[in-house]
């Protein structure tokens, strides 16, 4: 860093309209003093002159220094109107002014009324500059007359806050800087005011200081919150309502949808009781709009009538198309949120949900469903119709939707429900089907105990059931009936059984949890979009279309592995099996467990092999206590797609536990040689291990002489591993060769360090991990050397500690 300057400037009372200069390189950091002297203007116009090339001079060695002024809208939050053509609000934060449109650097919304863009800076700032990069291949002319807005409120979507500017006109594929001397607020918007249009922004980059008085941050606490609704219509599940995007197209995949309901209803399940401020909704564009007319928001404690019994907070008059709407709840308390539809037939369809508030001082015990834990068996299977389906947490209620169980025409058909041990059980549940028969449950009996004579149904009646309308759900009060058994049984006569979801509440002893829960996980690859989360996210449906199943490609011994972190003593593994097609696939795969990441962890010890499960069920195999770190699930000896749709893993803590092997990757900050195709170097530390370049992670380079790319640990580290995966779909020999060098000099771009190895070839859509054995430097590069070449990289982790001597990086 240069040490500030004292640079002698003379100047007369005609120069005052130059003090801004003399105030722009005094933030410089450079000091200046002015003497007055007598005026002349052959004089003034000669120290004008100097002046600027003075500026120039100095702003190129504060440059020079390694001092830049703090971009802080990069990765920041951000939100637009809507989202047209794939063109999402994080592109304008992703420090890529590509200009082109098929760079895949620039936001796009659709044809809007008044369209905006917003950026949350968390807190609030003191705004310099905010300076924007128009597009360059088109449509330049757009963003004339669009307003920069800045400020605390979120009125009109922010769009209501203080005007810094009007964009009066950017070229096309250039970019101009807007100063706002100073104006406060955490929000900016760029806002089209007063006709309907596209908003496209390339980049947006803001500068400022934190203001000293900051509002208490608005935190969404919907996305925390656990979510259902009376049905699931054409695919459209209750989380979408919750996935922070506001996509309001039904083709974007982004929006709830239930059956045409009588008083469709949708739940969030905060998990504790808050005062609720606002409730903002977000509805449908595309068609359909005035669905929502009507639909009341009620709030409370209470699940009588699924929570629509609850406390009203407001009755939505109606909500424009691809329009949002925030309604005042004014501090209303409760854990429930829901939005229903009262009085009609109808589809119920919310294309984000966001709720503001804070913790309320009394909280009633949480409710749980008890049930998804337990196992379940009937008393025979009819049409596929298999017992897991009234736990697989999908209140779905017609049959085509393949969530309800059925047994054959059997004489006294039951389903049974095993929870381990003894619980007293507060409430049962039961959700009936919709599309036929709902008289067939007319006089089933719930019975509770602990007994297993004839099947359990001599145990403790708790209720009768005398009807449940088709469609919907009853609940049954048990008043701490205690049991490790629940049965739903129809006495006395022949007929079938069908139930498309029970619920169970009650209390009970600490028993091993489900550790999946605070588990990452990964797999060799992923294919048709079945990522690896998908077999911890507590949804055991069986189906594919349901959304739920974890998928590789056909890879040589493919696998899927939990990481949980620290070692723990596995009890248990149980796997859940694909219904709808291919169950024979993970015959044969094996379980194993340890702490060893060689070979991805599928060297540590083997717990057992699986032989079949049948489709759509489940199976649970004993580790009996063995001790690791790492669950993995291989196929061995073949080549062959693997398919999870749940795991969950059972065990407690060992007090031995190995040091976390964390990726330090994440946290620094890269570049490389060029940016081809929009592929940024940002991309191979986004934690996304895709390896198809559509699915838009991988990074790429142009056509370069000598391509690199490189990570800033920000401080010396000994490296022990680099972990580099591989593009799939096309190209994968052009990381052939590639070095990969550890360092702390930049002299050639830091190319120039010590080399750890050379990449011989990694196969497509693979990984390979370099032991580095602890070599020290402050950055990481991955160059090819001797070729002109493309380079591209889907992910980069690193492994390493920190050392005790930490450089200062050189120019």
């Amino acid at each position: 860093m240069t040490q500030d300057l004292t640079i002698t400037i003379w100047y007369t009372a005609a120069m005052v309209k130059d003090r801004g200069r003399l105030q722009h390189i005094n933030c410089l950091g450079v000091k200046v003093i002015g003497f007055y002297v007598p005026s002349h203007p052959r004089h003034i116009k000669r120290l004008k002159m100097n002046l600027a090339v003075v500026f120039v001079f100095l702003t190129s060695l504060r440059l020079a220094s390694g001092q830049k002024v703090a971009n802080i809208a990069r990765g920041r939050n951000v939100a637009q109107s809507s989202v047209g053509y794939g063109g999402g609000p994080q592109r304008a934060v992703d420090g890529n002014r590509a200009s082109n449109w098929n760079q895949r650097s620039c936001t796009h919304t659709n044809k809007d009324r008044r369209p905006w863009w917003r950026l949350d800076l968390g807190k609030r700032y003191k705004i310099n500059t905010v300076t924007v990069t128009n597009r360059r291949d088109c449509c330049g002319n757009r963003l004339n007359g669009a307003e920069i807005r800045i400020g605390d409120r979120l009125d009109d979507n922010g769009n209501a806050n203080t005007r810094c500017t009007v964009i009066s006109h950017i070229p096309w594929g250039h970019t101009r800087t807007f100063q706002c001397k100073g104006m406060e607020g955490r929000f900016v918007n760029i806002v089209i005011p007063n006709r309907k249009e596209y908003l496209t922004l390339c980049e947006v980059e803001v500068t400022g200081e934190p203001a000293g008085n900051n509002p208490r941050p608005v935190v969404n606490i919907a996305k925390r919150g656990k979510v259902s609704q009376s049905s699931i219509g054409f695919g459209g599940s209750p989380h979408r309502a919750v996935d922070g995007n506001r996509a309001s197209d039904w083709h974007q995949g982004s929006c709830t949808h239930t059956n045409n309901d009588r008083r469709p209803w949708w739940r969030l399940d905060l998990g504790k009781r808050y005062k609720i401020t606002t409730v903002t909704i977000y509805n449908r564009r595309d068609c359909c709009s005035n669905r929502l007319n009507g639909a009341e928001i009620r709030i409370g404690d209470r699940l009588d009538d699924n929570g629509n019994a609850n406390t009203r907070c407001a009755v939505i008059s109606s909500i424009p198309a691809g329009y949002s709407r925030t309604f005042q709840c004014k501090g209303m308390e409760g854990r429930f949120v829901n939005i229903v539809i009262p009085n009609r037939k109808e589809y119920l369809t919310l294309c984000e949900v966001e709720v503001t508030g804070e913790p309320a001082g009394n909280n009633p015990r949480p409710v749980v469903n008890i049930a998804k834990r337990g196992k379940v068996s009937q008393s025979s299977i009819g049409f596929g119709g298999s017992p897991h389906r009234a736990v697989d947490e999908n209140r779905a209620s017609d049959w085509h939707q393949g969530s309800c169980t059925h047994t054959n025409n059997d004489r006294r058909p039951w389903w049974r429900l095993d929870l381990g041990k003894r619980y007293k059980i507060t409430t049962v549940t039961i959700y009936n089907r919709r599309d036929c028969c709902s008289n067939r449950l007319n006089g089933a009996e719930i019975r509770i105990g602990d007994r297993l004579d004839d099947n359990g149904n001599a145990n403790t009646r708790c209720a009768v059931i005398s009807s449940i309308p088709a469609g919907y759900s009853r609940t049954f009060q048990c008043k701490g009936m205690e049991g490790r058994f629940v049965n739903v049984v129809i006495p006395n006569r022949k007929e079938y059984l069908t139930l498309c979801e029970v619920e169970v509440t009650g209390y009970r002893r600490p028993s091993p949890e489900n550790l999946r829960l605070s588990g990452k996980v990964s797999q060799s690859s992923i294919g048709f979009g079945g990522s690896p989360h998908r077999a911890v996210d507590g949804n055991r449906a069986s189906d594919w279309h349901q959304g739920s199943c974890t998928h590789t490609n056909k890879d040589r011994r493919p696998w899927w592995r939990l990481d949980l972190g620290k070692r723990y003593k596995i009890t248990t593994v149980t796997i859940y099996n694909r219904r709808d097609c291919c169950s024979n696939r993970l015959n044969g795969a094996e379980i194993r467990i340890g702490d060893r990441l060689d070979d991805n962890g599928n060297a540590n010890t083997r717990c057992t092999v699986i032989s079949s499960i049948p489709a759509g069920y489940s199976r649970t195999f004993q580790c009996k206590g063995m001790e690791g770190r790492f669950v993995n699930i291989v196929i061995p000896n073949r080549k062959e797609y693997l398919t999870l749709c749940e795991v969950e893993v059972t065990g407690e803590p060992t007090e031995n536990n190995p040091t976390a092997v964390v990726n330090i990757a994440r946290s620094g900050k890269v570049a490389q040689s060029s940016i081809g195709f929009g592929g940024s170097p940002q991309r191979a530390v986004d934690g996304n291990r895709a390896s198809d370049w559509h699915q838009g992670s991988c990074t790429h380079t142009n056509k370069d002489r000598r391509p690199w790319w490189r990570l800033d640990l920000g401080k010396r580290y000994k490296i022990d591993a680099i972990t580099i995966y591989n593009r799939r779909d096309c190209c994968s020999n052009r990381l052939n060769g590639a070095e990969i060098r550890i360092g702390d000099r930049l002299d050639d771009h830091g190319n120039a360090n010590p080399r750890c190895t050379v990449i011989s070839s990694i196969p497509a859509g693979y990984s390979h991990t370099f032991q580095c054995k602890g070599m020290e430097g402050r950055f990481v590069n991955i160059v090819i050397p001797n070729r002109k070449e493309y380079l591209t990289l889907c992910e980069v982790e690193v492994t390493g500690e920190p050392t005790e001597n930490i450089p200062t990086a050189g120019d």
